[in-house]
């Protein structure tokens, strides 16, 4: 049985694998993805610690993992598309972007648009929700030029200084 990948310009995306959670733990481990990802330095994980949320969210009817692979098939991150209501067409997604190299704007957008479109068209949402630190000026920049708004803020960090804002986006109002 072959393997359901999502193509997008210059990445695809395919479902997360065991085999990927070390380069995982490499990534959510280095500060400086926790900050983008996050928006503060947090705790080291570990392989056991991976192992048991992969477990988890492999268990969960409403999540689905799907890595993001570069063009020559290496993991560079991935997505997590969870608490999907198909009954009121919902879900939250986040992204972990451990390759540094996809961190500008055009290589983020063309993620974003590949996981958006699955989401909104395959799926058939209609509404995405995402938790984004306000340190991620630029990522904030591109999810709202994707249609996104700002529906709530909240204080993250008190020490750091970071909040962390909930946007929105609405399947009408996505411009990809």
């Amino acid at each position: 049985m072959t393997e359901h990948r999502i193509l997008g310009r210059g990445v695809r995306l395919r479902p997360l694998r065991r085999e990927d959670l070390p380069k995982r733990l490499d990534m959510i481990n280095d500060p400086e993805v926790q900050r983008l990802w996050i928006g503060v330095p947090a705790d080291q994980n570990t392989l056991e610690d991976l192992e048991i949320w992969f477990y988890l969210v492999n268990q969960d009817p409403y999540s689905e993992q799907w890595a993001i692979e570069a063009p020559d098939g290496r993991y560079i991150g991935d997505i997590d598309l969870h608490s999907i209501n198909m009954a009121r067409k919902e879900a939250a997604m986040s992204i972990m972007l451990g390759d540094k190299a996809y961190w500008p704007a055009d290589a983020r957008r063309d993620i974003l648009v590949t996981a958006l479109r699955y989401a909104l068209e395959d799926k058939g949402l209609r509404r995405i929700t995402m938790e984004v630190p306000d340190t991620d000026r630029e990522g904030l920049q591109l999810l709202q030029e994707l249609g996104f708004r700002v529906i709530d803020e909240y204080e993250l960090d008190i020490f750091e200084g970071v909040n962390e804002l909930t946007l929105e986006l609405l399947a009408e109002n996505f411009k990809p």
